[in-house]
């Protein structure tokens, strides 16, 4: 049998061979992922922007008239991960794009796949291009969990989270009525409220992590979150509600423990068109790798009023001290522009 830290080796060299997966802010019920289609013509917008990067493209639509098309793409964090720049693409710059268009006849609005430069280069849109930064672990580790980690998701993780269906977790019916009901409007991330831990923690994205005796802190690279984990506290009793909730930890040997409730009530607060609840409770632990090449990031999630059961993961960070980490604020405009997607 494979013991714990071959188990977390194992995850990393697979994780590690995924290609970056495409994460979203919003479901993809709006775009016809079984139809393909092509467009040519000109760059008139080039939106760098998190939670969505958006391309304008003007074309010439089959009856010969001019139609402009906006291609939706993930955040400029998950597009940096891909091989994506600020500068990969300028105004003027005449491509071709492949994407999944809107469900709507008559809509001009699609969700990119792929675009062909002018000179033949081919930039992935929902995978890593060749010139992305891969995940590769340093030659030497870290001797403590303080300092930068990159998540590697496994696709299991990826999906479940980022387009879970009732079959993949114990649904209470409480909670297979909120997954049932759920609307594009009721995502927080319409107004730049970020995603909630756990869920906050498998996005594949750099986090900085930080040691105090009082206070240990991990800041997030695509929410640009910061989750403040109180060593010096012992109950969770008269706290406000918050996004984040609030994270008591403690040391077992070398393993940190983190005890998180009092989340707030959240549109997505569990996973993708899934809600949380006012009993959401988290446990998460962290355990540095023997040769500090990375953690062992794993979780054990309750909501009694959505989940039957308690659901449970655990996928790895990798030491990445020379990754340059963007940190973006969500853009309001780039977070609503999904919801005339129809």
């Amino acid at each position: 049998m494979a013991t714990f830290f071959q188990r977390l080796t194992l995850i990393t060299s697979i994780s590690i061979l995924q290609a970056s997966p495409a994460l979203a802010h919003h479901s993809w019920a709006p775009y016809d992922l079984m139809r393909e289609v092509r467009l040519e013509g000109v760059v008139t917008e080039y939106k760098w922007a998190n939670p969505h990067t958006y391309i304008q493209l003007q074309t010439t639509g089959d009856n010969g008239a001019s139609e402009v098309w906006e291609i939706e793409a993930s955040s400029a964090v998950v597009m940096r991960n891909r091989g994506w720049s600020p500068t990969t693409l300028a105004l003027g710059d005449r491509v071709t794009v492949y994407a999944n268009p809107s469900i709507s006849a008559g809509k001009t609005k699609a969700l990119g796949a792929r675009l062909r430069a002018s000179n033949g280069v081919e930039w992935e849109m929902r995978q890593a291009n060749r010139t992305a930064p891969a995940v590769v672990a340093p030659a030497v580790g870290s001797s403590s969990m303080a300092g930068l980690w990159r998540t590697v998701t496994p696709p299991e993780v990826r999906e479940h989270f980022f387009f879970f269906k009732p079959t993949d977790w114990p649904l209470s019916a409480a909670g297979l009525r909120a997954f049932e009901t759920f609307a594009d409007g009721d995502n927080p991330g319409k107004n730049c409220v970020p995603y909630a831990s756990p869920f906050l923690m498998i996005i594949a994205d750099a986090k900085l992590i930080t040691l105090g005796k009082q206070t240990i802190t991990i800041r997030t690279e695509l929410e640009n979150v910061e989750r403040v984990i109180h060593m010096d506290q012992s109950s969770h009793e008269g706290v406000e509600p918050s996004v984040q909730g609030h994270s008591i930890g403690h040391w077992e040997d070398n393993v940190l423990v983190v005890d998180t409730a009092r989340f707030a009530e959240h549109g997505m607060g569990n996973a993708q068109k899934l809600r949380s609840g006012p009993d959401k409770h988290l446990i998460e632990r962290f355990t540095l790798n023997p040769d500090g090449k990375s953690i062992l990031y794993s979780f054990e999630l309750t909501d009694p009023d959505i989940l039957a059961k308690p659901v449970s993961y655990e996928l790895s960070w990798v030491y990445s001290p020379d990754f340059q980490m963007i940190e973006m604020p969500c853009d309001p405009e780039s977070a609503q522009r999904y919801l005339n997607i129809r």
